[in-house]
This record gives structure tokens, sequence and C-alpha cells, in this order.
């Protein structure tokens, strides 16, 4: 598991440095699709997660570009893959677009290829909009302040409970690389979104989550959640106190999350260009680019080329960590 978690943080630190300056597409090219009527953004997770908050923070200034509204539709469940699904099936038209991350556009396949409804080459990238921190949070009842702690409390108490917001999702993922490497096993409570998942964690339902940077801070700093560890290489700004799963005992552990749009396969190059166009504006806007830091995003904005060649770097280490965990659906 070491060399699987080591590469990822150079790869997206690379698309951080390079992605900006690929992204530039020809303009002539960009502008040969002119949308007449509004798009739908779809969101795979229920609002108030992550991937909803940074969907609508784009939204407005995508919807300025494109000329024409962009409708942020939520469709939660099983993972984000209800969405993915729905986006694989949409016409390549340019009129239905989605926010996808690794789970159900990179490892729901791994998890079940011939029990899936899609295919991960079933959608077009667009482009890798963000990338984010995770973090450890426990509830605020358990009686524990550090990873050291909560792997002692794991061990002595029978079935404790960790959510996530479904099988196979980004954050189920490294929650079990990082069980599986501390050597402790727990009972995994899928739910079909991170606000819910929030919400029992709160309510003492459940023990452990891993959650986005996002909401994980400002539930962190009312006391509301205890944070015990970020999944990258470095401290987040926006929780300076709290350790790196890498100080607390796991060398090069380095897993954040990352977020991108796609549209479904076969999505003509005049459309991604216009999209990509679109978005890579979007991520340039100060004011967007404030608040992603905020509430702790690094913005990418890269070309649908460059997109590309990450996701299947991205597959690979996924299929790695699902074998090296043992994963499966549950």
């Amino acid at each position: 598991m070491k060399s699987v978690t080591k590469w990822m943080g150079p790869l997206v630190r690379g698309m951080l440095v390079a992605g900006m300056s690929a992204a530039i597409l020809p303009a002539a090219q960009a502008e040969d699709w002119k949308p007449a009527k509004p798009v739908r953004l779809l969101v795979g997770f229920a609002p108030g997660g992550s991937a909803d908050l940074l969907a609508r923070l784009v939204q407005g200034p995508l919807s300025e570009s494109l000329g024409v509204p962009v409708v942020v539709e939520n469709v939660p469940g099983a993972g984000g893959n209800i969405a993915a699904d729905k986006l694989a099936k949409a016409p390549a038209d340019g009129y239905t677009v989605g926010m996808g991350a690794a789970g159900a556009m990179a490892v729901t396949h791994l998890l079940n290829p011939k029990g899936t409804p899609y295919k991960t080459d079933d959608f077009a990238p667009i482009a890798m909009l963000a990338t984010q921190p995770n973090v450890v949070i426990v509830s605020p009842s358990l009686p524990v302040k550090t990873m050291a702690d909560f792997t002692a409390y794991v061990r002595k108490t029978p079935q404790v409970t960790y959510g996530t917001a479904g099988v196979g999702t980004s954050n189920h993922l490294i929650a079990e690389t990082m069980l599986h490497r501390l050597g402790i096993d727990m009972v995994h409570a899928p739910y079909k979104g991170a606000t819910p998942v929030i919400t029992d964690l709160m309510g003492g339902h459940i023990a452990m989550t891993v959650d986005n940077i996002t909401t994980a801070a400002a539930l962190a700093k009312t006391g509301k959640v205890k944070a015990l560890a970020v999944t990258s290489s470095k401290r987040s700004p926006l929780l300076p106190e709290v350790p790196t799963l890498a100080e607390s005992g796991l060398k090069d552990f380095n897993m954040p999350t990352w977020q991108g749009i796609f549209g479904p396969k076969d999505l003509p190059k005049p459309i991604v260009a216009r999209y990509n166009q679109a978005l890579v504006k979007a991520l340039a806007n100060p004011e967007v680019r404030k608040k992603m830091a905020e509430f702790g995003s690094e913005p990418v904005g890269d070309s649908p080329e460059h997109f590309s060649s990450f996701l299947v770097q991205d597959r690979k280490m996924w299929a790695d960590v699902i074998k090296s965990a043992g994963i499966t659906l549950e």
C-alpha cells in the first residue's frame, strides 16, 4: 500500500502546476457550440455536501460563460452511481453534464464489473475542478483525542461503526485503506450522501467517518465532531492543529479527493471544448478561488486530455487499493 499512497501526491501536484497551462483550447473550436436552452449539472449526492457546494460555486460563472442557465440537479444514492448512470444514458448533446469523483467514475466498475449499469469509459472527461484533503472525524462522544487513542478504542470495543456516502465512494476506500494499514476492523454503514452521515456522527449513532475538509473543518471548529487527522501529505490551513495520518504513524499516507465535470460518452469535441473553456474561466475567477480556499479546495482546471490521462492512473491506483485491502461490494 505504501507505493500506492505515495505517488498520488506528486500526480495531483503535477496537475495543479500543469493543468491551467494545458487547459486553453482553440477559441474557434470552443465557440463552435452555443447552447440554446438550460443545461443540467447532475450531482450524485445530497445538498450540502462538498460536491454540491462546489457545483453551486461554479454554477453562476458557468451560466454566464455559456449564456444559458445551469441547473444543479441533486440525484443522491448508491455513492453517486445513480447520477452517473443517468449521465451515461443522457443524450450526448451538451445539455446534461455531471459532477464526478473517484467513486462512481473510477471505482464502482472495479468492485463489480458485471453488475454496474455503466462502464468507466461511458463518460467524456471535461475538466477536473478541484482537489481537497479529507479528514478523519469521530463522534464528539467518543473518549479519544488522537489516532492512537482511536485505534486502541476500536481494538477493545466490539462492533464499532463508521459511515460513508456509499459503497465504493472515495471516503469509503480511504477509510478502508486506513483501517487496513492500522490493522483494525470496523462495521461499514453506507449512506446516500455525506450529509446524513454527519448527522448520525454528531448524534453518536456512528463512531467515525472520513469527510471532505469542506464540511469537516467547520464542524470540528465548533466542537460538533472531533478531527483526528487529515489524509493528505501536509496539514490543511483550515485545521492547522490537526496532524496528517503520516504524522500519526501511517508513513507516506496521501489520499486527497478530486472532483471533475464529465459528459456522456461521444460528447462532440466542440461541446467538450466549450465546457472546458467555460470551466477554466470560472476557476480563474478571483471570487471563486477565494471561496474555494475558504472551504479547503485547490482549483485545477486542466484540459480534457490531461484529465483523461489522470483518470487512467487514478483507476490503476484504486485497483491496487481494492486488491490490497480486500474491498468488496456489501
